[in-house]
């Protein structure tokens, strides 16, 4: 008994405790959907994920889940209600529970942040979750969706101006379109199957990086790996899990992998890949080698870490992919070494005194000029030339009438 004991303490230690946050009415309606996958998949994570539903709107609070935990706050600023698209009612609200909020998280080793910008309480609070989150020094990870283009341009300036706030507090963020789920339903399609099936994909995504952080494995993925991808903050990131069977399950799991259609993130601008592979026990030695070509291809001088777990999934294989690039920023500001600096101010340098050296020639030159000595026929000659020069220009000038007579009758 006591070996059973110490062995389950052992395993709490090393598995980190994960939060996943909804923030806002669309956040708490996918963390909700999520956790009703995870309880009706009977994901295996040992009491170690909490799902957090975190909303000033009482009344759509009380549709969320057993198994998803209440945030409410805003009490005083909404008295209740939603944020009617306002974001800095949103903003006072989360700021007024700053409190609560960093002791909500502050037991938390990964936090993952979900929210539907471009209202008033995701868009507004999720900025102050995100600070709090900062301010602890958690890893994080966010997954936004950005409006519906029937929505109007002032939802998705709400959206974007929020995404600004949020990015460089967190580690990595994923951002989602929702107006690219018309790629993936039929015309005839109701609302609320078309959030369903996206709410399924983030469910299956998050299912694969649990599982690949979780299970043990002929290779591991642990969260010591995990935070060397997310390690800088600000980054863009790039998250998808493939399913596939049969023949070419291969194939058609790393198309599908690298084709989001939810997402616009360029693979080959990433400087580190997460990539854990999960099949059966004839999972081929030719098959995990063409996943890690095609990973490679994108930057072969990229950070990869491959995991591989031997999963009963029959004959099936899931790929589960985490890419993170560098912010923005980061790219554009390279930071010069002393020879590159060096290098710049040489030509500077350089052009300096080969325009001390003409001015000392010119002055010499003229030196030289005024020191020559000339005759009476050398200025006898210029005298007549110089002469015979402003002839020719008074010749140019326009002499009046009224003058011309003067000189003529004299």
């Amino acid at each position: 008994m006591a070996t059973n004991t110490s062995s389950q303490n052992l395993g709490r230690l090393i598995l980190p405790k994960i939060k996943i946050v909804g923030v806002g009415g669309g956040g708490c309606s996918i963390v909700s959907e999520i956790a009703k996958i995870f309880a009706r998949k009977k994901i295996k994570h040992g009491g170690r994920i909490e799902f957090i539903a975190a909303n000033v709107d009482w009344q759509a609070l009380k549709n969320v889940p057993k198994k998803v935990k209440k945030f409410y706050f805003g009490e005083e600023t909404t008295h209740g209600l939603g944020c009617g698209m306002n974001p800095e009612l949103g903003e006072k609200a989360a700021k007024a529970a700053q409190g609560r909020i960093k002791k909500e998280l502050q037991k938390a080793d990964f936090c993952i942040f979900v929210s539907c910008l471009g209202g008033g309480t995701g868009s507004g609070a999720m900025p102050i979750f995100s600070q709090v989150a900062n301010s602890l020094n958690l890893l994080t990870l966010g997954v936004f969706t950005l409006p519906f283009k029937f929505e109007g341009q002032k939802r998705t300036e709400i959206a974007k101006s929020a995404l600004k706030k949020i990015k460089p507090n967190l580690n990595s963020t994923v951002v989602m379109s929702n107006q690219k789920i018309f790629q993936l339903i039929k015309e005839q399609t109701s609302l609320h199957r078309a959030f369903l099936l996206m709410n399924k994909i983030l469910a299956q995504t998050f299912e694969g990086l649990i599982e690949a952080l979780y299970q043990p494995g002929m290779i591991n993925t642990d969260f010591a790996d995990l935070r060397s991808i997310l390690k800088q903050k600000g980054a863009g990131a790039y998250l998808n899990c493939a399913k596939a069977g049969g023949k070419n399950r291969i194939t058609i799991a790393l198309k599908r992998l690298f084709e989001n259609p939810l997402s616009n993130f360029e693979l080959k601008e990433s400087q580190a890949f997460l990539c854990d592979i999960a099949g059966p026990r004839n999972l081929s030695m030719q098959e995990i080698e063409k996943v890690a070509k095609t990973i490679f291809q994108f930057n072969p001088r990229a950070k990869i870490i491959f995991g591989i777990n031997s999963l009963h999934l029959k004959d099936q294989i899931r790929i589960t992919l985490l890419a993170v690039k560098p912010p923005e920023k980061a790219k554009s500001k390279k930071v010069k070494s002393k020879k590159e600096k060096q290098a710049e101010k040489r030509p500077k340098k350089e052009v300096a005194k080969k325009l001390k050296k003409k001015s000392k020639k010119k002055t010499s030159s003229l030196k030289i000029k005024k020191r020559i000595r000339r005759n009476a026929l050398d200025i006898h000659k210029i005298a007549k030339e110089t002469e015979k020069e402003l002839l020719g220009e008074e010749k140019k000038w326009d002499i009046p009438t009224f003058l011309r007579q003067k000189f003529s009758s004299k």
